[in-house]
């Protein structure tokens, strides 16, 4: 009778474990702060310098590299107990994910589909304010050298009694 109930349990304990992010498995993450500096500082390069044109797409068929994911933002959950938020992880070397893996991911019931736009400046002013058009949206940017940035920003400041700002950016290259 113990085993019956035993392996029920150990189901539902191992259902709440899994992640419901299938980018995770590709992704390590970075905690020296000479690499983190480093990371980051490429990171800023590749956004100052954007194509003006988003020609990159996110096809079914199209084959894509992670090269880093990067959290940041903050957490408030009283007034005056804010948790800030910076946290970097590089994709495993020659990974690949399918461009329906990243469609599928990015699949919510608030947006049908992509939101593509040619200009990461505009992507920021319209994501992050409270009810900005972008603000929950799933947002891709072109690169330069075959690069693109996906970007997820969902922000609520000065709620009532929990407030935030996070932002998720995935960065991926396209694998020929």
């Amino acid at each position: 009778m113990k085993k019956m109930l035993f392996l029920p349990v150990c189901v539902i304990l191992w259902s709440f474990t899994q992640s419901e992010n299938p980018l995770e498995k590709y992704l390590t993450r970075i905690t020296d702060p000479e690499i983190i500096k480093r990371d980051l500082a490429t990171l800023a390069v590749w956004n100052s310098n954007p194509k003006k044109e988003s020609d990159q797409k996110i096809t079914p068929q199209s084959q894509w590299e992670l090269l880093y994911f990067y959290h940041s933002g903050w957490h408030e959950h009283h007034p005056n107990q804010r948790m800030d938020i910076s946290e970097i992880y590089v994709g495993t070397p020659g990974n690949t994910i399918a461009g329906q893996t990243l469609l599928d991911f990015t699949k919510s019931p608030y947006q049908a589909e992509l939101t593509y736009s040619d200009n990461p400046l505009l992507a920021n002013m319209l994501s992050e304010a409270r009810g900005a058009p972008y603000n929950g949206k799933w947002v891709v940017f072109s690169l330069r050298d075959n690069r693109i940035c996906l970007r997820y920003v969902h922000s609520y400041p000065n709620g009532n009694q929990s407030s935030w700002y996070h932002r998720k950016e995935y960065y991926f290259q396209l694998k020929r």
